[in-house]
């Protein structure tokens, strides 16, 4: 797999796929109407040059979205696998790729967040706080998705929550 940083040709099957499987594995969160990316993000994804891409025979597989928190903190976020590349390591691989872009900025460390239901447990969402708590993410904080996003309560079905996770990078 390679990785590169997405471009403007890449804005319809990047949309597509984070909307596809963002609903798909959310969908008990949002409502109709509700999207994960939509065109002026990813135009403003693009201008920062943190959106990443992989791909496999020139298919676009995955994708992770980074981010500088303040002047020694990345996160990453929107880490997204094809559903037919699933279990193939694209994820892990993309993960990598930014660890080793925080590094080379000089990064002590990485954040996360996932989001999950605040008053049930959502078996995928639950599996992925297991997976990066094995890459040496510790839970840091819970705060509730509203206190960060307040209008977005018309899109949501169930109250949810942010789970932020951290890695020291060791730089």
């Amino acid at each position: 797999m390679t990785i590169r940083l997405a471009t403007a040709a890449d804005k319809q099957v990047i949309i597509a796929l984070a909307n596809n499987v963002y609903y798909s594995s959310e969908k008990e969160f949002w409502k109709e109407g509700y999207y994960r990316l939509n065109e002026q993000e990813f135009k403003h994804h693009i201008s920062n040059n943190r959106l990443f891409v992989g791909e496999i025979n020139q298919e676009i597989v995955g994708c992770v979205l980074m981010k500088q928190v303040d002047e020694s903190t990345s996160s990453f976020s929107m880490l997204i696998c094809h559903p037919n590349h699933r279990k193939k390591g694209i994820g892990k691989t993309l993960v990598n790729h930014v660890f080793k872009e925080a590094k080379s900025n000089n990064d002590n460390k990485m954040q996360l967040e996932i989001l999950s239901p605040l008053n049930w447990i959502h078996t995928e969402k639950e599996f992925l706080k297991k997976w990066y708590i094995s890459l040496g993410f510790t839970l840091v904080k819970e705060v509730d998705f509203l206190d960060y996003y307040p209008t977005h309560d018309k899109y949501m079905k169930c109250p949810l929550l942010f789970s932020l996770y951290e890695k020291n990078l060791g730089n």
